[in-house]
C-alpha cells in the first residue's frame, strides 16, 4: 500500500514538472553574476527549462529580483513568485507578468539583452551590464 501511495505521488510530480517547466526555476548554484565585470556575491540564479533566468538577491539592502524571458527579452520584476528558499522558484504563467525596471538612466532604456544556452546579459535601470555565466 505504501509503495504505490509513493509511486503515485512521484508520478503526480513527474507530471507536474512536465507540464508546468515553463515556470519553474530551478536553482543553478554553480551560475556566476557579473555586474560591469565584477563579480556579484549573494546573488542567486534560477533558470527554467527554456533557459530564461530569474535572479536575486536577497536578506540585504540591495534586495531585488529581475527576470529574464526569452519571449519578450525584458527585464523585470515578477508580479507573482514562489519560492522555496536556494531551491526552486514557481511564476503564476508561462509568460509570467512582471514589472518594468525603472530606468534611471538619460535617454530611452534599451536593455540590450542576449541569451543564449550560457550566458545571459542585459542592461540594468541603472545603466549597469549584467552578465550572468550558467553552468
Amino acid at each position: 500500500m505504501v509503495k504505490t501511495i509513493v509511486i503515485l505521488v512521484l508520478v503526480v510530480l513527474a507530471g507536474m514538472v512536465i507540464v508546468f517547466r515553463q515556470r519553474e526555476y530551478v536553482r543553478d548554484p554553480l551560475a556566476k553574476v557579473y555586474r560591469n565585470d565584477v563579480q556579484q556575491d549573494g546573488v542567486e540564479v534560477y533558470q527554467n527549462w527554456a533557459n530564461d533566468v530569474l535572479i536575486q538577491k536577497q536578506d540585504s539592502p540591495g534586495a531585488f529580483r529581475i527576470l529574464v524571458q526569452d519571449w519578450d527579452q525584458t527585464p523585470g520584476t515578477p508580479v507573482n513568485l514562489t519560492c522555496v528558499q536556494w531551491l526552486a522558484c514557481l511564476t503564476s504563467d508561462d509568460r509570467a507578468p512582471k514589472l518594468p525596471v525603472a530606468w534611471t538612466g538619460k535617454g530611452k532604456y534599451s536593455p540590450q539583452v542576449t541569451m543564449t544556452n550560457h550566458e545571459v546579459s542585459f542592461v540594468d535601470g541603472d545603466g549597469s551590464k549584467v552578465r550572468v555565466e550558467l553552468k
